[in-house]
């Protein structure tokens, strides 16, 4: 019989996990020996504590259960490092806007030959406008820049063949970006579209700043933007350098000359300053892969 273990990264989730809990079981096939593996991500509500009582009363829960809060990228690298040993996984969220019903499709596509099945919201109605116009950027950047394209929409919802899980996990990226590398890592793959839905209870833990960090960070792993930036840099140090001497030599005046001294001076500082920050962070990117330290710190799980 195959193995499927659905991962479900957790932070914060009391709200909704019980709702998820009894809406999964709902779609489990009997013709698969299929397991629940909650990974909880530091929570600092009583998340752990439910699934803690999930895995005590049903075989088919496991969990791992973080030292600390380390991010959902970790949380599903735990996920996949743990049921690496499966025929296939499936990676959902707890907050139900990843609708259980689709599973029986996903295995569906999955046993007619496809190495991934994604899933991605056929509208994001429903969505704020701010949030549908910085989607709408991010994917426009990333796709214009980086070294692989990313179907514009996808989410971390997928069933990702053993294949495809002992693909990802050879890599040695520490820092990751996990639609970036499924999409670089290529395999037969299908799309569910599905229509967005709203979580009916807690909130989200995503944030402004959170989603612009994660969209750069994906965007820097993937591209050399960040050498546009420098260049652009270099471009307006010397069209700053060209315009004060027009101006220098064309135009009479003391004092003029020396404002124009003086603002050269402003703006060559600014940019000397863009540039040394540039390279702090172009250090700070690279300072996990160079220490080589763990994605993560289990405190706490289930014995296999």
């Amino acid at each position: 019989m195959k193995k499927i273990a659905i991962i479900v990264p957790c932070y914060n989730e009391e709200d909704v996990i019980d709702s998820f809990y009894e809406e999964i079981q709902k779609w489990y096939n009997e013709n698969y020996e299929m397991n629940l593996l909650f990974v909880n991500d530091g929570s600092k509500d009583k998340t752990l504590e439910k699934i803690r009582e999930y895995a005590k009363n049903d075989p088919k829960v496991k969990y791992i259960s973080f030292s600390r809060n380390f991010g959902k990228e970790a949380a599903m690298q735990a996920g996949l490092e743990k049921c690496k040993d499966k025929d296939a996984v499936i990676i959902m969220d707890a907050d139900l806007q990843h609708p259980p019903h689709l599973i029986p499709e996903m295995i569906k596509n999955w046993e007619e030959g496809y190495n991934i099945v994604y899933t991605k919201f056929s509208s994001r109605k429903g969505e704020s406008l701010l949030k549908r116009f910085f989607t709408r950027c991010f994917y426009g950047v990333f796709n214009h820049y980086a070294d692989v394209k990313m179907e514009r929409g996808v989410k971390d919802y997928q069933l990702l063949d053993k294949k495809v899980v002992n693909a990802f996990l050879s890599l040695p990226d520490n820092n990751r970006f996990m639609k970036g590398i499924f999409s670089w890592v290529g395999f037969s793959k299908i799309c569910i579209p599905f229509e967005f839905i709203e979580r009916e209870k807690g909130k989200s833990k995503w944030n402004f700043r959170k989603l612009f960090k994660y969209g750069w960070n994906g965007v820097n792993q993937f591209s050399s933007i960040l050498m546009l930036f420098v260049k652009l840099a270099m471009f307006l140090v010397f069209a700053v350098a060209v315009t004060e001497t027009v101006l220098y030599f064309t135009i009479d005046g003391y004092f003029f000359k020396e404002y124009i001294r003086d603002l050269k001076l402003d703006i060559f500082v600014y940019i000397a300053f863009f540039l040394i920050r540039m390279q702090f962070y172009l250090a700070y990117s690279n300072r996990r892969q160079i220490f080589n330290r763990p994605i993560y710190l289990i405190e706490e799980e289930t014995n296999d």
